[in-house]
């Protein structure tokens, strides 16, 4: 619409100057004026281009009031063209720098996917590194569970070791009453009793046992039924059978079970085997030659002696009298103390 006005505005005022000019002309014409000396003829034409220049000043002028682009165009026409070349220039340089951005932006982006796929890596094995962590800590605990039992386990042998330790010490300082395997008895059952006589001879004699157990020192408790022996239970009844199957007389042996110190009751088992010939008087057992230059201590080839000799007992004694010393205790015991 602007367009429009300016181009109607144009034509208005050339043909308000055109038609200026050319009353102008026709009155000069008319009454033959003259200008600058010129023919009347010459002033005419000169008239009619100075109406032609006004036509185009006006248009010029009223287009410059009008628009800044036309006042742009008319006057600054060569520094916009050096503008524009410069912004060619630039044009070209941004254009250059957008592809070395792309480019960087491509490398990037590749970048980011290659750490984004060692980031994925890194977590699952950090991942892994936790598991790891969480599976040590449960072993570590469960090792120092076990560790606490082994201190524990550790500490409760220590007080057995002691204890041990110390009974040990009071035993080898202490009198021993009986020594394993001392024969605190001896009887015979003869071939023919009854069983009630048997039996009643069985009693009879675990109560001299008893009786001689308890001149030793040895005590038992009240409710074990004899006041020094400790006997268990049904062993009367099985040497009963063994005596009433024995095809002649039997000897019966009370044996200490274990060493055992004054003030304790000692445990017995009973022993049984026929009553017969074992060695006739002045049978040999062993003999050895002891050379006292041969560095050997005499009493270990006397406990060789004895050892051969209990090896010769008959077959039909479990175990066969032991030389016995005076006040208790094997021969052989004796001389190693």
């Amino acid at each position: 619409m602007y367009g429009f006005t300016l181009i109607f505005t144009l034509a208005v005022v050339g043909g308000v100057i055109a038609y200026i000019g050319d009353r102008l002309g026709m009155n000069i014409g008319r009454k033959k004026l003259t200008l600058f000396g010129l023919r009347p003829k010459h002033t005419s034409i000169l008239v009619t281009i100075v109406t032609g220049v006004l036509i185009a000043t006006a248009s010029i002028v009223v287009l410059s009031i009008a628009s800044q682009d036309v006042r742009t165009a008319l006057f600054n026409m060569k520094e916009i063209q050096q503008e524009l070349r410069g912004l060619q220039r630039d044009y070209a340089e941004m254009r250059q720098q957008r592809d070395a951005a792309q480019e960087e932006l491509q490398d990037a982006e590749s970048r980011l996917a290659l750490a984004e796929e060692s980031y994925t890596q890194i977590t699952a094995e950090l991942e892994l590194a936790r598991q790891s962590v969480e599976d040590l800590k449960q072993e570590r605990a469960f090792l120092e569970a076990e560790v606490a039992e082994l201190v524990v386990t550790a500490e409760q042998l220590s007080w057995l070791y002691d204890l041990v330790e110390t009974a040990f010490g009071q035993i080898r300082s202490a009198d021993i009453a009986f020594y394993a395997s001392e024969v605190i008895l001896s009887t015979v059952i003869e071939k023919g009793m009854s069983r009630e006589e048997v039996r009643a001879a069985l009693e009879n004699f675990l109560r001299e046992v008893d009786e001689v157990a308890y001149r030793r020192s040895a005590r038992a408790g009240e409710a074990e039924g004899y006041r020094a022996i400790f006997l268990p239970s049904g062993v009367i009844d099985l040497v009963v059978e063994d005596v009433l199957l024995a095809p002649g007389n039997v000897i019966v042996r009370a044996v200490s079970e274990a060493n055992s110190i004054p003030g304790v009751p000692v445990r017995v088992y009973l022993e049984n085997f026929l009553d017969q010939m074992v060695f006739s008087q002045g049978t040999i057992l062993a003999s050895s030659t002891w050379d006292p230059k041969s560095g050997v201590e005499i009493d270990l080839v006397i406990l060789q002696i004895l050892n051969q000799a209990d090896r010769k007992r008959c077959p039909q004694c479990r175990r066969g009298p032991e030389p016995r010393a005076e006040g208790g205790g094997s021969a052989a015991r004796q001389l190693l103390l």
